[in-house]
Protein backbone atom coordinates (compact mmCIF):
# COMPACT_ATOMS: atom_id res chain seq x y z
CA UNK A 1 0.00 0.00 0.00
CA UNK A 2 2.77 2.38 0.86
CA UNK A 3 4.61 1.68 -2.37
CA UNK A 4 1.43 2.17 -4.37
CA UNK A 5 0.70 5.52 -2.79
CA UNK A 6 4.30 6.66 -3.33
CA UNK A 7 4.17 5.73 -7.00
CA UNK A 8 0.94 7.68 -7.44
CA UNK A 9 2.42 10.74 -5.80
CA UNK A 10 5.49 10.58 -8.03
CA UNK A 11 3.22 10.38 -11.10
CA UNK A 12 1.24 13.41 -10.08
CA UNK A 13 4.46 15.32 -9.36
CA UNK A 14 5.85 14.46 -12.79
CA UNK A 15 2.58 15.49 -14.40
CA UNK A 16 2.67 18.85 -12.58
CA UNK A 17 6.26 19.48 -13.69
CA UNK A 18 5.42 18.60 -17.30
CA UNK A 19 2.40 20.90 -17.12
CA UNK A 20 4.48 23.76 -15.76
CA UNK A 21 7.09 23.23 -18.49
CA UNK A 22 4.46 23.23 -21.22
CA UNK A 23 2.76 26.34 -19.86
CA UNK A 24 6.08 28.17 -19.45
CA UNK A 25 7.15 27.16 -22.98
CA UNK A 26 3.84 28.37 -24.38
CA UNK A 27 4.17 31.69 -22.56
CA UNK A 28 7.78 32.11 -23.71
CA UNK A 29 6.81 31.29 -27.30
CA UNK A 30 3.91 33.74 -27.20
CA UNK A 31 6.10 36.50 -25.79
CA UNK A 32 8.73 35.83 -28.45
CA UNK A 33 6.21 35.95 -31.29
CA UNK A 34 4.53 39.08 -29.96
CA UNK A 35 7.91 40.76 -29.40
CA UNK A 36 9.18 39.91 -32.89
CA UNK A 37 6.00 40.92 -34.67
CA UNK A 38 5.50 43.93 -32.42
CA UNK A 39 8.97 45.34 -33.00
CA UNK A 40 8.66 44.78 -36.77
CA UNK A 41 5.30 46.56 -36.78
CA UNK A 42 6.70 49.36 -34.63
CA UNK A 43 9.65 49.82 -36.99
CA UNK A 44 7.29 49.90 -39.99
CA UNK A 45 5.17 52.52 -38.25
CA UNK A 46 8.26 54.58 -37.42
CA UNK A 47 9.49 54.39 -41.02
CA UNK A 48 6.06 55.40 -42.33
CA UNK A 49 5.84 58.33 -39.90
CA UNK A 50 9.37 59.42 -40.83
CA UNK A 51 8.41 59.45 -44.52
CA UNK A 52 5.22 61.40 -43.73
CA UNK A 53 7.26 64.00 -41.84
CA UNK A 54 9.66 64.32 -44.79
CA UNK A 55 6.73 64.78 -47.19
CA UNK A 56 5.46 67.64 -45.03
CA UNK A 57 8.96 69.15 -44.92
CA UNK A 58 9.21 68.96 -48.72
CA UNK A 59 5.83 70.71 -48.99
CA UNK A 60 7.27 73.55 -46.87
CA UNK A 61 10.38 73.52 -49.07
CA UNK A 62 8.22 73.92 -52.19
CA UNK A 63 6.41 76.89 -50.61
CA UNK A 64 9.72 78.48 -49.63
CA UNK A 65 11.12 78.09 -53.14
CA UNK A 66 7.91 79.68 -54.46
CA UNK A 67 8.54 82.66 -52.17
CA UNK A 68 11.90 83.10 -53.92
CA UNK A 69 10.99 82.59 -57.58
CA UNK A 70 7.50 84.15 -57.55
CA UNK A 71 7.34 86.62 -54.65
CA UNK A 72 10.87 87.99 -54.85
CA UNK A 73 12.22 86.83 -51.48
CA UNK A 74 16.05 86.88 -51.59
CA UNK A 75 16.32 83.52 -49.80
CA UNK A 76 14.49 81.00 -47.66
CA UNK A 77 15.66 78.23 -45.30
CA UNK A 78 13.88 74.93 -44.67
CA UNK A 79 14.81 72.64 -41.79
CA UNK A 80 14.48 68.89 -42.20
CA UNK A 81 15.27 66.07 -39.76
CA UNK A 82 16.98 63.22 -41.62
CA UNK A 83 17.08 60.64 -38.77
CA UNK A 84 20.13 58.98 -40.26
CA UNK A 85 18.88 58.97 -43.86
CA UNK A 86 20.34 60.79 -46.88
CA UNK A 87 19.60 64.07 -48.65
CA UNK A 88 21.29 64.57 -52.02
CA UNK A 89 20.97 66.13 -55.47
CA UNK A 90 19.46 63.87 -58.11
CA UNK A 91 20.65 63.44 -61.65
CA UNK A 92 20.02 66.67 -63.64
CA UNK A 93 16.69 66.86 -65.50
CA UNK A 94 16.13 68.95 -68.63
CA UNK A 95 12.87 70.87 -69.02
CA UNK A 96 12.20 72.16 -72.55
CA UNK A 97 9.48 74.42 -73.97
CA UNK A 98 9.26 74.05 -77.73
CA UNK A 99 7.35 76.20 -80.18
CA UNK A 100 6.61 73.80 -83.03
CA UNK A 101 6.33 76.69 -85.47
CA UNK A 102 9.53 78.46 -84.42
CA UNK A 103 12.14 75.93 -83.23
CA UNK A 104 14.80 78.63 -82.86
CA UNK A 105 12.88 80.15 -79.94
CA UNK A 106 12.92 76.99 -77.82
CA UNK A 107 13.71 77.39 -74.13
CA UNK A 108 15.50 74.65 -72.18
CA UNK A 109 16.99 74.57 -68.69
CA UNK A 110 18.70 72.09 -66.41
CA UNK A 111 17.19 71.32 -63.03
CA UNK A 112 18.95 69.61 -60.11
CA UNK A 113 16.28 67.67 -58.17
CA UNK A 114 16.48 67.61 -54.37
CA UNK A 115 16.18 63.99 -53.21
CA UNK A 116 15.55 62.43 -49.79
CA UNK A 117 16.46 58.74 -49.78
CA UNK A 118 15.35 56.04 -47.34
CA UNK A 119 15.93 52.52 -48.61
CA UNK A 120 13.84 52.03 -51.76
CA UNK A 121 11.80 55.17 -51.06
CA UNK A 122 12.66 58.61 -52.42
CA UNK A 123 10.96 61.99 -51.94
CA UNK A 124 11.91 64.39 -54.73
CA UNK A 125 11.46 68.14 -55.28
CA UNK A 126 11.79 69.12 -58.92
CA UNK A 127 10.55 72.27 -60.73
CA UNK A 128 7.83 72.95 -58.17
CA UNK A 129 6.57 69.36 -58.11
CA UNK A 130 7.00 66.80 -55.32
CA UNK A 131 7.27 63.14 -56.28
CA UNK A 132 7.62 59.91 -54.35
CA UNK A 133 9.18 56.72 -55.67
CA UNK A 134 8.87 53.27 -54.11
CA UNK A 135 10.74 50.44 -55.75
CA UNK A 136 10.94 52.23 -59.09
CA UNK A 137 7.27 53.32 -59.27
CA UNK A 138 6.68 57.07 -58.97
CA UNK A 139 3.66 59.14 -57.96
CA UNK A 140 3.23 62.92 -57.93
CA UNK A 141 2.31 64.28 -54.50
CA UNK A 142 2.28 67.97 -55.54
CA UNK A 143 1.80 69.20 -59.07
CA UNK A 144 4.12 71.79 -60.70
CA UNK A 145 2.88 75.37 -61.20
CA UNK A 146 2.14 74.83 -64.90
CA UNK A 147 -0.88 76.33 -66.65
CA UNK A 148 -2.03 74.91 -69.97
CA UNK A 149 -5.02 76.51 -71.69
CA UNK A 150 -5.97 77.33 -75.25
CA UNK A 151 -5.38 81.00 -74.44
CA UNK A 152 -2.00 80.75 -72.75
CA UNK A 153 0.58 78.21 -71.62
CA UNK A 154 2.66 79.27 -68.60
CA UNK A 155 5.57 77.04 -67.55
CA UNK A 156 7.85 78.50 -64.86
CA UNK A 157 11.33 77.02 -65.23
CA UNK A 158 12.50 76.68 -61.63
CA UNK A 159 16.14 75.85 -62.20
CA UNK A 160 17.40 74.64 -58.83
CA UNK A 161 21.18 74.17 -58.88
CA UNK A 162 23.23 72.52 -56.16
CA UNK A 163 26.01 74.89 -55.07
CA UNK A 164 28.14 71.97 -53.87
CA UNK A 165 27.25 68.72 -55.58
CA UNK A 166 28.49 65.53 -53.96
CA UNK A 167 27.46 62.17 -52.57
CA UNK A 168 24.84 63.74 -50.32
CA UNK A 169 24.54 64.30 -46.58
CA UNK A 170 23.43 61.77 -43.97
CA UNK A 171 22.88 62.83 -40.36
CA UNK A 172 20.80 61.93 -37.31
CA UNK A 173 20.11 65.57 -36.64
CA UNK A 174 18.46 68.44 -38.46
CA UNK A 175 19.64 69.70 -41.83
CA UNK A 176 18.97 73.15 -43.29
CA UNK A 177 18.19 73.60 -46.99
CA UNK A 178 18.88 77.18 -48.07
CA UNK A 179 17.41 78.34 -51.38
CA UNK A 180 18.25 81.74 -52.82
CA UNK A 181 17.79 83.72 -55.99
CA UNK A 182 20.86 83.06 -58.12
CA UNK A 183 20.67 86.48 -59.79
CA UNK A 184 20.22 90.02 -58.44
CA UNK A 185 16.81 90.11 -60.11
CA UNK A 186 14.76 87.63 -58.11
CA UNK A 187 12.05 87.27 -60.74
CA UNK A 188 13.42 87.26 -64.31
CA UNK A 189 11.40 88.82 -67.08
CA UNK A 190 9.29 86.08 -68.66
CA UNK A 191 9.84 85.09 -72.24
CA UNK A 192 6.51 85.41 -74.04
CA UNK A 193 5.68 84.62 -77.65
CA UNK A 194 2.75 83.72 -79.81
CA UNK A 195 2.45 80.06 -80.69
CA UNK A 196 0.04 77.59 -82.25
CA UNK A 197 1.43 74.33 -80.92
CA UNK A 198 3.60 74.05 -77.83
CA UNK A 199 5.49 71.04 -76.51
CA UNK A 200 6.47 70.79 -72.85
CA UNK A 201 9.10 68.10 -72.26
CA UNK A 202 10.35 66.91 -68.86
CA UNK A 203 13.17 64.45 -69.51
CA UNK A 204 12.98 62.77 -66.11
CA UNK A 205 13.66 59.19 -64.97
CA UNK A 206 10.30 59.47 -63.16
CA UNK A 207 8.44 59.81 -66.46
CA UNK A 208 5.58 57.55 -65.29
CA UNK A 209 4.47 60.17 -62.75
CA UNK A 210 5.00 63.03 -65.22
CA UNK A 211 3.11 61.09 -67.90
CA UNK A 212 0.05 60.71 -65.65
CA UNK A 213 0.22 64.42 -64.80
CA UNK A 214 0.40 65.34 -68.50
CA UNK A 215 -2.56 63.06 -69.23
CA UNK A 216 -4.62 64.90 -66.61
CA UNK A 217 -3.65 68.24 -68.16
CA UNK A 218 -4.49 67.02 -71.67
CA UNK A 219 -7.95 65.99 -70.46
CA UNK A 220 -8.82 69.41 -69.01
CA UNK A 221 -11.65 71.31 -70.69
CA UNK A 222 -9.42 74.40 -70.87
CA UNK A 223 -6.71 72.51 -72.77
CA UNK A 224 -7.02 72.50 -76.55
CA UNK A 225 -5.97 69.40 -78.48
CA UNK A 226 -3.86 68.09 -75.61
CA UNK A 227 -1.74 65.04 -76.40
CA UNK A 228 0.94 63.13 -74.49
CA UNK A 229 4.01 62.15 -76.53
CA UNK A 230 7.48 60.67 -76.14
CA UNK A 231 6.55 57.89 -73.68
CA UNK A 232 4.92 60.30 -71.27
CA UNK A 233 7.73 62.85 -71.25
CA UNK A 234 6.05 65.46 -73.48
CA UNK A 235 2.74 67.32 -73.39
CA UNK A 236 1.66 68.95 -76.67
CA UNK A 237 -1.11 71.56 -76.67
CA UNK A 238 -2.51 74.23 -78.94
CA UNK A 239 -2.45 77.75 -77.51
CA UNK A 240 -2.27 81.41 -78.47
CA UNK A 241 0.62 82.46 -76.24
CA UNK A 242 3.40 80.79 -74.27
CA UNK A 243 5.29 82.14 -71.27
CA UNK A 244 8.36 80.40 -69.81
CA UNK A 245 9.85 82.57 -67.02
CA UNK A 246 13.28 81.33 -65.96
CA UNK A 247 14.02 81.33 -62.22
CA UNK A 248 17.55 80.15 -61.32
CA UNK A 249 17.66 79.05 -57.67
CA UNK A 250 20.85 78.24 -55.78
CA UNK A 251 20.54 75.39 -53.26
CA UNK A 252 22.83 74.67 -50.31
CA UNK A 253 22.69 71.91 -47.69
CA UNK A 254 23.91 72.99 -44.23
CA UNK A 255 24.25 70.94 -41.05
Amino acid sequence: MTVGVGFGSDGRAVSDVVGYVLIFSLIALSVGVVTTVGFATLEDRQDAERINNVERAFDILADNVKDVYRDGAPSRATEMRLSGETLRYGEPVNVTIEDADAPDTNVSTRVDPIVYEQGDTEIVYMNGAILRTDGGSAVMLREPPFRTTSEQVVVPLISTRGEHRGAGISTDGTLRITTRAARPTAIPSPGVSSADTVKITVDSPRSDAWGRYFERQAALETTKNGEVLNDGKTLQVDTNRVSAPLAPIGVRFER
